[in-house]
């Protein structure tokens, strides 16, 4: 009597289906990834746009307000705070404080610190506080905040400074009947993508760059003068 011959089990998994598997895998993971690109993007373009607007009201309130107006970034905590002074004040470059720093100071403090101590490099204090209501309480929205959620401040190219910045404190100025510096900031992501914000002299206006642009030429240095209140 003749026995029919069991099929063969299968202990494993075909060819096919491995290749099958396979594809299914890659077309995920490059799907997540296109995915976290598209989210990083998109979160690289909400901060620029943050700074954009910053920019536009500090330009807008320097005007109005007849104040000098300062967007102000730090870069270990990766935040950016609105801040102003009634005070006349100047932009002393890195040379000029012998500092390794160009900061915004009182000309008058500046010339007083350099007559009282002449041999020790002057440190003169910044006239600049924050932004405050009319009863002089200080408004939340124009504190030190993120710039972004995961998002850091990579660099600062201003004409006050002759290196670019990368640490510290950094600021970005406009002055009172529309002049302004031209300035880049630039932001990133843990992915290491760069968007930059170019902030353009004169109108305070600011254009986006999904790159990490930086200008050809030497910045314009307008912001290196007595402000004439």
């Amino acid at each position: 009597m003749l026995r029919r011959a069991r099929p063969r089990s299968s202990d494993g998994f075909t060819l096919i289906e491995v290749i099958l598997v396979v594809s299914i895998i890659a077309v995920i993971v490059t799907g997540a990834t296109f995915g976290l690109g598209a989210l990083t993007r998109t979160r690289l373009r909400s901060s620029s746009y943050k700074v954009m607007s910053a920019a536009r009201f500090a330009y807008n309130r320097a005007i109005t307000q007849g104040t000098t107006v300062r967007l102000v970034f730090d870069f270990e905590k990766d935040t950016m705070a609105v801040q102003e002074t009634y005070s006349p004040v100047t932009l002393a470059t890195d040379e000029q404080l012998e500092s390794d720093e160009g900061t915004a100071v009182d000309p008058w403090d500046l010339a007083r610190a350099r007559i009282e101590k002449p041999l020790e490099p002057p440190v003169p204090r910044s006239p600049f506080q924050p932004i405050t209501s009319s009863t002089g309480k200080e408004l939340e929205r124009y504190k030190a905040k993120p710039v972004g959620d995961g998002i850091s401040v990579h660099a600062l190219i201003t004409p006050h400074e002759l290196d670019k910045r990368t640490s510290g404190e950094g600021a970005v100025y406009f002055f009172p009947g529309g002049v302004t510096e031209q300035a880049v900031i630039q932001l990133t992501d843990s992915s290491e993508t760069v968007y930059s914000v170019e902030i353009h002299p004169l109108t305070g206006q600011a254009k986006i760059h999904n790159f990490a642009y930086e200008p050809v030429d030497e910045l314009d240095d307008r912001g290196e003068v007595e402000d004439p209140l």
